[in-house]
């Protein structure tokens, strides 16, 4: 039989070995605990911390008061019927600050199970990763960027051997004939047909170093943008086509969301999507042009809607954003907006995509990153 004061040393021992755990657990890990329900019990301080609320804010909700809505429903899902099985999970999680500053945190949660094998409460025990997480999207948006310079410069060789090919035959075809003429009259007539050639090249060129511009541009300054102002500070140049083409405007925008982006970039999009909306609306109706913004997964989406001629994807999806390549007739038609549209929203790792129904109209639909630092 062990003696009384022997097992009270014991038990103290004990007791301070279970202190000494959790001291190491709370000054190395972001700790919560919750009840059966979810309802959470107990947070340490660097849970307060990361999360920016106060322990008496946190005591009694639930993880909804963090939730980014980054993750999909059935990843959510996976998580409570592990530990509501009794499972231990781990995984990466995408939490919000209480001032709306993402954070990504390494989890870990073990249920703690009663005589019955069922939780009881849980203990998550989670580590901040958001530094390795920005690494990580860094090196990625760096690797599709190079995918997409690469892809580009393909691109760029079949633009070079297509658009230029011809009007250097064509020039190449006007020296040989004005080198076998005699008459003044002729070579002058022949050399007066090269310079509006002279000039379709140099625009093709223009409009080719203008983009490779953008791409070398990464380093540009992004600012924070209030996008109604960027609008209606864009529109006053439009106001005279709107008012002749009575085109209507319904203008539905996030006025919550802090976007960070290039300015330039941000008024040149726009810019391209109002002009190409009214440039091609249809002759047999009013042009009515939607544009929208709303929060979209990690980022924020712009949405141009318009009633105008639409476009048949089924014959033009593989050209609608290469450069010089136009769907209808129109003097003022370069093939260019799309292009660099395209361009300045992927280089900054965004993207834009299209709806669209002949004779119905068309839906842009453009996804821009933050570009906060």
């Amino acid at each position: 039989m062990i003696p009384k004061d022997q097992e009270d040393l014991s038990l103290l021992q004990k007791i301070k070995e279970l202190a000494d755990y959790k001291y190491a657990l709370d000054e190395s890990s972001i700790l919560a605990i919750t009840n059966q329900m979810g309802i959470i019990t107990h947070v340490n301080d660097n849970f307060c911390k990361i999360s920016q609320y106060s322990r008496e804010e946190l005591l009694g909700q639930d993880h909804r008061i963090i939730n980014s809505n980054f993750h999909p429903k059935e990843y959510i899902k996976e998580l409570w019927t592990t530990i509501a099985n009794g499972n231990v999970w781990k995984g990466e999680l995408k939490n919000k600050a209480k001032d709306g500053t993402p954070y990504w945190v390494d989890t870990t949660i073990v249920p703690f199970l009663n005589e019955n094998g069922k939780p009881y409460q849980y203990v998550a025990i989670r580590a901040d990763i958001t530094e390795r997480k920005r690494g990580e999207e860094k090196i990625a948006r760096m690797l599709l960027n190079s995918e997409y310079q690469n892809k580009q410069l393909m691109d760029f060789c079949n633009i070079i051997s297509h658009n230029l090919r011809a009007p250097l035959s064509n020039i190449s075809l006007l020296i040989s004939l004005s080198e076998d003429t005699k008459e003044t009259n002729e070579r002058d007539e022949l050399f007066s047909k090269v310079k509006p050639i002279v000039g379709h090249l140099n625009s093709i060129l223009d409009e080719l170093v203008e983009s490779l511009q953008v791409r070398q541009d990464l380093e540009i300054v992004s600012t924070s943008i209030n996008l109604a102002e960027s609008l209606n500070h864009i529109l006053v140049g439009f106001q005279t086509q709107i008012n002749t083409t009575r085109t209507t405007l319904e203008i539905q925008l996030d006025t919550e969301y802090e976007l960070f982006y290039p300015q330039r970039y941000i008024d040149s999009i726009i810019t391209n999507m109002i002009s190409n909306a009214i440039k091609y609306k249809s002759p047999n109706r009013d042009l009515v042009l939607k544009i929208i913004s709303q929060p979209y997964e990690d980022g924020i989406l712009l949405t141009f809607q318009d009633n105008g001629l639409g476009i048949d994807l089924d014959l033009h999806k593989d050209n609608l954003f290469k450069i010089r390549k136009v769907f209808h007739s129109h003097p003022d038609a370069r093939g260019l907006g799309l292009f660099m549209t395209k361009t300045q929203i992927e280089t900054m790792g965004g993207r834009i995509w299209i709806e669209s129904t002949p004779d119905k109209g068309s839906t842009f639909f453009i996804k821009l990153f933050n570009q906060k630092k």
